[in-house]
């Protein structure tokens, strides 16, 4: 349980700030700042999309390190 949550916790919490926003965005019908939430939106989804990017580099890296040590 803990493994998980240090592994997706901070995923869970960026979609959980970004549907959030995103229905702030959705009541904001006629506002100016609408167009600035549905960036937030985008700018947490790219987070989402960086912070698994990061966590797939530093995998492929322990692996390496992992196989070196072995050889």
């Amino acid at each position: 349980m803990l493994r998980a949550y240090l592994n997706y916790g901070l995923i869970a919490s960026v979609v959980v700030w970004a549907a959030i926003i995103g229905v702030m965005a959705y009541r904001l019908n006629e506002s100016p700042w609408r167009w600035a939430f549905i960036g937030l939106v985008f700018a947490g989804g790219l987070t989402v999309a960086a912070i698994l990017w990061i966590k797939k580099y530093v995998d492929r890296q322990t692996q390496a390190a992992d196989q070196r040590s072995q050889k």
